[in-house]
């Protein structure tokens, strides 16, 4: 079973995949490959830091279920070994790409309540004002490419909330 989290950076994804996975024995996080430079707030283990040959060379290889750039860095999914349930924390166009591979995954757009919400979590986790302006344009481009594709869209506007939501439509899929 694969499960798919998307939606705009600051929307809460990150943090609602670490609930997920530490209350589900039965679902891990995938480690997800990228060129962009490790940020202040990024756990140690929350990708794999490589530069872009390294990363080509992967991709040229086979090695990615997905992979897309995004403002001018690289991120792809390392191809999963099928052991078990797992977490995929990627963009919209990732998630359109997995569904062309295996058309059973569960699809879950993370939302923040608005863009000016957005906009906070942005600035408060360091990112610079026009990357943050850059980042909401793109969040409403995926917003309606989610839509398109036939993602569940859940609001993160209460952490506990979002994550019992998403973990209800796992348990759905699941049964």
């Amino acid at each position: 079973m694969l499960l798919v989290l998307s939606g705009p950076g600051g929307a809460g994804k990150g943090t609602i995949a670490e609930v997920l996975v530490a209350n589900d024995p039965d679902l891990a996080l995938s480690r997800s490959w990228t060129t962009r430079p490790r940020r202040v707030d990024d756990a140690p283990d929350a990708y794999r830091f490589v530069g872009r040959d390294a990363f080509l060379a992967h991709r040229d290889a086979g090695g990615f279920l997905e992979w897309n750039e995004f403002l001018g860095e690289l991120y792809g999914t390392p191809m999963p070994d099928d052991s078990g349930d797992l977490l995929l924390e990627i963009d919209v166009a990732g998630g359109r790409q997995v569904l062309d591979h295996r058309p059973d995954v569960l699809l879950v757009f993370v939302e923040a309540p608005d863009d000016e919400e957005l906009r906070r979590r942005l600035l408060g986790r360091g990112e610079a004002p026009e990357r943050t302006e850059a980042r909401i344009v793109e969040a409403g481009r995926e917003r309606a490419e989610a839509v398109a594709i036939g993602y569940e869209t859940v609001v993160n506007d209460d952490l506990d909330r979002a994550v019992a939501v998403i973990a209800a439509m796992l348990a759905e899929r699941r049964s």
